[in-house]
């Protein structure tokens, strides 16, 4: 079995767990039987701030890169990136990738919607959740019509912060918008990811749901990558079988890995 974890982050990122160092990451991932690790720490962009405000690009690449050599033959490590909404500041988006040739892989989402503000910090009691969902996915489809990325990230992120508030929206009035934005990422040639870190949450399901991964399945899409979204080692490789199995029953057959930001197709067996 091939397995491959396409979304995690170090301390490196604000969000980071203090040991979450990237040795600590790829030794869990050897541990647990991972044979590619992208590392995706986010570049969150902001509307008035360069990009160099959100990492530090100067010393976690070099590491990245050191540790590509050093664990090569054991492990398979991916330089990524989680960009996150390019579009607050297109100019800095842009110079991030440029000055950032070595990167593998990346992430394409949105996290902060008006003010520069993460969905996170909604006070869904104040923001109505339907009207935060509709404008999330025309940011989303903003993003994967006219900016750069590999695959765009968990697009029902807004869910898992309504559910841990005690709300839930039905996904069923957003289907056109959904499958318009699925078109647009398979046009482009581009895909999207299976985020499993709902199931360490309120939500207790992946990211998109799998009838919204069956239905890009249905639109023609194949490039699929699996991710964890974790932040600590103790995460890494989180759910990684039951994520496999969830794509394989919605008619994937293989899942995708990258490398100087092209694709490559591994296969993958159901139960």
């Amino acid at each position: 079995m091939y397995f491959t974890d396409y979304h995690t982050h170090t301390r490196f990122s604000f969000d980071g767990a203090p040991h979450a160092t990237i040795d600590a990451m790829c030794q869990a991932a050897i541990e647990r039987g991972i044979s590619e690790l992208a590392i995706t720490d986010h570049m969150d962009i902001f509307h008035l701030q360069k990009y160099s405000y959100i990492l530090d690009c100067r010393h976690l690449y070099p590491e990245l890169l050191a540790a590509k050599d050093r664990y090569k033959g054991r492990l398979k490590v991916v330089i990524g990136a989680e960009l996150g909404q390019p579009m607050a500041n297109p100019k800095e988006g842009r110079r991030f990738l440029s000055d950032h040739p070595e990167l593998d892989f990346v992430i394409g989402s949105v996290h902060q919607m008006e003010n520069d503000l993460d969905v996170y910090y909604y006070n869904f009691r104040k923001h109505d959740p339907v009207q935060v969902y509709d404008h999330y996915l025309d940011l989303l489809t903003e993003y994967a019509a006219d900016y750069d990325y590999d695959v765009i990230g968990h697009i029902t992120y807004p869910l898992r912060y309504m559910a841990e508030a005690g709300f839930a929206v039905n996904i069923e009035q957003f289907l056109d918008k959904i499958e318009n934005l699925y078109r647009i990422i398979i046009r482009r040639d581009r895909g999207i990811e299976l985020n499993l870190s709902g199931f360490r949450q309120s939500m207790q399901t992946t990211m998109p749901a799998p009838k919204l991964l069956k239905l890009y399945y249905e639109c023609g899409g194949r490039i699929l990558t699996l991710g964890t979204d974790a932040h600590r080692p103790e995460d890494v490789g989180a759910f990684l079988r039951a994520g496999q199995d969830i794509a394989y029953e919605c008619g994937f057959r293989e899942l995708t890995t990258f490398e100087n930001r092209t694709p490559s197709f591994h296969k993958i067996m159901g139960k």
